[in-house]
């Protein structure tokens, strides 16, 4: 490795002299000036050939009292002298005012001072840099003061030493009351235990440079409660170093009685949905199955787990799976579907008669996402249906046979009273023709009553016609007067 030679030193030292943002001045024993770098001179306001090989007094006449003992203090004594405040003015520099931050060493040539190193800085705009930053910080915690929010500082062991105005006031404590406390031990989380030991860890991830965010409620006035979004950050210095940490939050009190109020209210719909003797299953636009509660299981037999995420035609008869198409496209429109009767599969493999209605399932903004389907069990009813209507029939074909036994009975009798009248004398056959009328008169009635939807009941206009018409065959009318008809 090459080292520095004195002849190398001697280069660089210039260079180095000329890019350093202080100003350097090397004055002999004298007071004379040996050097000046580009900065001090421009701090002077005076160019470097108005300086060099000048004594003190002649470039800095009013700051020369200043000045002037503490070199010679260096000279005398061999000791340093730093951060000395040197006011005055140069004529040569239309008379501004300095205002500098110096410091002097000596350069010993054996046992005496030989030369003294000034190490000048502009204190004027250290000042004004000094203002600016305290101004900054002001203006921020005005700003801060102004929020309604939470924020602190506190030490990296978790002591609070600085709060803004608002939560201290809506706490109804001032800053004196929670300064120096550990962080936790604070009135805004002293009234729970858990809390607290949550906030240590929040601060144990934080010293190591993790950030933590959790909702939480903190104490107001008068113990009330209010729901804040806590987050605890690491503060770094320019070199990345952890230096303090930052605790803040704000105000989620409206969000968090919406949220409960919707959890309760989901809590409700999950309560009714979950006691509901109906199946209530819910699908995607595509057919699968989203949700499935338990009369759904009850009512086709596959549990939530196989059935979330499978499509719904699998509990279909391969002869619905059409409809299941049809009616898709109906609730991606937006369309309600109303009750109707259909057929599923159990798990099991028989045949389920439900009654189903389907209704769009949308998002936050109205957008149809999927569907809602309520399924009933309709099975029971089915069942009494078919077994009524299985008795009406058997009821139908035996009213069938007892109608012909009946109209066989009365036309037996009616053709036994016919052949008895023909043997009999005329008034026993006059009365045997009477009682024919009457049987003929009742097998109309038997045969319109059978005719009729109701058979509580005749039509009188249907029965007189037909009687009317019987009496006249019976007694010959119409042979009559067809034959009259035929001699006139």
């Amino acid at each position: 490795m090459h080292s520095l030679t004195e002849q190398d030193i001697q280069q660089i030292f210039p260079v180095l002299m000329e890019v350093l943002p202080i100003g350097v001045t090397i004055l002999d024993r004298n007071l004379y000036l040996q050097y000046i770098n580009s900065r001090h001179a421009e701090l002077n306001h005076l160019k470097l050939e108005q300086q060099l090989g000048r004594h003190l007094r002649e470039f800095l006449p009013q700051a020369a009292d200043v000045i002037e003992p503490k070199l010679q203090f260096v000279i005398d004594t061999g000791r340093p002298l730093v951060n000395q405040e040197i006011r005055g003015s140069t004529p040569l520099a239309n008379g501004r005012h300095l205002y500098r931050l110096a410091s002097y060493y000596p350069v010993m040539a054996g046992q005496s001072v030989s030369h003294v190193v000034a190490i000048i800085r502009d204190a004027a705009v250290d000042d004004f840099q000094h203002q600016l930053h305290t101004e900054s910080q002001q203006r921020l915690l005005r700003v801060l003061d102004n929020l309604f929010a939470f924020v602190g500082v506190l030490d990296l062991d978790g002591t609070l030493i600085n709060a803004n105005r608002a939560p201290l006031e809506a706490a109804g404590i001032s800053l004196a009351d929670v300064i120096g406390k550990k962080f936790w031990d604070c009135y805004w989380w002293s009234y729970c235990s858990d809390i607290q030991q949550q906030l240590k860890e929040a601060i144990a991830i934080c010293q190591q440079g993790g950030i933590s965010r959790f909702d939480v409620p903190v104490r107001m006035l008068n113990g009330e409660l209010m729901w804040i979004d806590f987050m605890l950050a690491p503060l770094r210095n320019q070199a990345g170093e952890i230096t303090h940490l930052i605790p803040s939050g704000i105000d989620i009190m409206k969000r968090h009685q919406s949220e409960a109020a919707l959890h309760q209210s989901e809590e409700r719909l999950r309560s009714v949905i979950e006691s509901s003797d109906d199946a209530i299953i819910t699908k995607s636009l595509d057919g699968l199955v989203t949700s499935w509660n338990p009369a759904a299981e009850r009512l086709l037999g596959y549990s939530c787990s196989e059935m979330l995420g499978q499509s719904i035609t699998k509990l279909f008869p391969s002869s619905k799976v059409r409809e299941e198409q049809e009616l898709l496209k109906r609730i991606a429109s937006g369309e309600r579907v109303a009750s109707f009767e259909t057929e599923r599969i159990h798990r099991n493999g028989k045949t389920v008669y439900v009654s189903i209605t389907i209704s769009p399932l949308r998002d936050r903004a109205g957008k149809v996402i999927g569907a809602c389907k309520l399924a009933r069990d309709i099975s029971p009813q089915k069942q009494q249906m078919q077994m009524l209507e299985q008795a009406l029939e058997e009821k139908t074909v035996l009213l069938h046979e007892v109608h012909h036994r009946v109209k066989n009975n009365l036309q037996i009798v009616s053709s036994l009273l016919n052949l008895q009248a023909r043997k009999a004398s005329p008034e026993v056959a006059s009365a045997l023709g009477e009682s024919q009328s009457r049987i003929k008169s009742m097998a109309l009635i038997h045969q319109l009553l059978y005719e009729s939807s109701d058979m509580s009941e005749v039509g009188l206009s249907d029965f007189l016609k037909g009687l009317i018409n019987l009496s006249g065959s019976m007694y010959g009318i119409e042979k009559k007067r067809n034959t009259a008809q035929a001699g006139g």
